[in-house]
């Protein structure tokens, strides 16, 4: 019995960790398709932690912020200005 319960234990430990490198290593895309087809899902589809997931991957897709505001550049790091 105990051998039995270690090796589920440990089994599941497997599986989750599985399952969350696969949904670290996916794109922003396919995880918004994965959420859609979880949602389709009768039981799952009104869980308020689908919605939770589904607007946190929505907020990171807003890119690389490339074409941010620019912050204040302090007097040391000027461009084009003169090394002391």
């Amino acid at each position: 019995m105990n051998l039995a319960l270690q090796v589920v234990v440990v089994g599941l430990l497997v599986g989750a960790c599985l399952l969350y490198s696969t949904w670290r290593l996916l794109s922003a895309r396919l995880r918004l398709r994965t959420l859609e087809a979880l949602a389709r899902l009768p039981v799952v589809g009104r869980a308020a932690w689908l919605a939770a997931l589904r607007a946190r991957v929505l907020a990171g897709m807003g890119g690389c912020a490339g074409c941010a505001a620019p912050s204040a550049v302090s007097r040391n790091q000027t461009p084009g200005a003169l090394r002391r």
